[in-house]
């Protein structure tokens, strides 16, 4: 099972922002042991240095994305994926752009916690971590 996890996900459990956290962490689990394949965009990176850079130190923010790139595969942003991306209609284009790296991987599964945002999207089923833990059970 091919699972692409949004920034949002790593975010929560890095700054254990509650109650979010404890099912985004279950989340992360699954693919640290296997249990699904997990995949997220390469701008996750960059997006969970810069946000969570005041909240801690960059030697824990560093040893973190060490472990996320260890434990998820890091999907490939080409020019056919900016094409894809530009041709959803989605207003968050970060969003469309992690949509279209999840179908150019062959995601059956996106969690987010931000729904909302992909709700038009009918190509993978988009879930928040606690309906893709219920749903998995």
């Amino acid at each position: 099972m091919k699972l692409f996890v949004d920034t949002n996900i790593f975010i929560d459990i890095l700054l254990d922002r509650k109650p979010f956290s404890h099912y985004s962490s279950l989340v992360y689990k699954l693919c640290e042991n296997g249990l699904v394949e997990g995949y997220i965009a390469p701008i996750t990176v960059n997006n969970i240095h810069y946000i969570c850079r005041k909240a801690h130190n960059i030697v824990k923010i560093k040893a973190f994305l060490h472990k996320v790139s260890k434990d998820f595969t890091i999907a490939p942003m080409e020019s056919m994926t900016i094409e894809k991306a530009n041709s959803l209609s989605m207003s968050d284009y970060e969003d469309a752009l992690q949509y279209a790296m999840a179908l150019q991987v062959g995601a059956e599964y996106l969690v987010t916690r931000n729904t909302k945002d992909f709700r038009h999207m009918t190509h993978i089923k988009v879930y928040t971590p606690e309906a893709f833990i219920e749903r998995i059970g």
